[in-house]
């Protein structure tokens, strides 16, 4: 049986600093029941093996143009960026609640600050991710993603833009996604999390009015109350702390479903 984690925060919270040390240790110790993946990974793994009119070399070159660069390329892999599409289109048509899915998932891009451009980007990576979920097969026991679905709307932008992505639209949506086997929220102080965006050269910048918004919530509670509902393991490690100590805590919480 596969233990699909999600790890889940606020942005700037430590969710990539936790992840990158936890990838780090595990590819160190060799350990051989546990990984760090993307949905992504799976995608591309599945597109490479798939015959379609872009010979492989050209799909192995684009591939990592994806890991490193990103997913749209008007100029150097358009043709290659074509047939990922319609590779996606394929396979995404053949599940009939996808379309609910993006539009709830629109819905919620929407609420945001962010550029058309951005949006776009946000949309095709969910379509690259969730295609990928669909077509995730490990020989992990435990496997652990960069960014899963419940990560996608965790954040509430109504304190940014006014806007809302209701409750009743949220559940829909945590209802119809891969729902994780267990979260991991790095809980961070959002004073902290404002403090350390202010450092990033890029990434989610928070507004400077934001941190005077006290009543509002930050994030969306529904994901959480989600989890408790199905239960959902939450495992809640404190953003703050030393990242030796809290890849500790991770370690000592799995090996309990390891028995």
């Amino acid at each position: 049986m596969n233990l699909n984690i999600e790890i889940v925060g606020l942005p700037a919270s430590g969710k990539t600093h936790f992840y990158n040390h936890l990838n780090q240790k595990i590819k160190k110790s060799k350990n051989n029941h546990i990984q760090t993946r993307s949905f992504k990974d799976f995608l591309l793994f599945e597109y490479l093996k798939k015959k379609t009119k872009i010979n492989l070399i050209k799909k192995m070159f684009y591939s990592i143009y994806i890991k490193n660069v990103q997913i749209k390329s008007n100029f150097l892999f358009n043709k290659e960026y074509k047939d990922l599409n319609l590779f996606l289109r394929n396979n995404l048509k053949k599940n009939k609640r996808y379309d609910k899915i993006l539009y709830l998932y629109k819905n919620y891009i929407n609420t945001t600050n962010y550029t058309i451009e951005r949006k776009s980007r946000m949309l095709k990576n969910f379509e690259i991710d969730f295609l990928g979920a669909k077509l995730f097969n490990s020989k992990f026991k435990f496997n652990v993603f960069d960014e899963g679905f419940f990560q996608k709307i965790f954040f509430n932008f109504e304190s940014i833009t006014n806007l809302k992505f209701n409750l009743k639209k949220q559940i829909s949506y945590l209802k119809l996604v891969p729902n994780p086997d267990l979260i991991v929220l790095i809980d961070t102080n959002i004073k902290i999390c404002l403090k350390r965006s202010k450092k990033r050269a890029d990434g989610f910048l928070y507004d400077n009015k934001l941190i005077k918004k006290s009543k509002i919530m930050y994030f969306n509670k529904s994901v959480i109350n989600f989890a408790k509902f199905k239960k959902i393991p939450i495992l809640r490690l404190n953003g703050a702390s030393s990242i030796s100590k809290n890849i500790e805590i991770f370690f000592k919480k799995i090996e309990k479903y390891n028995k």
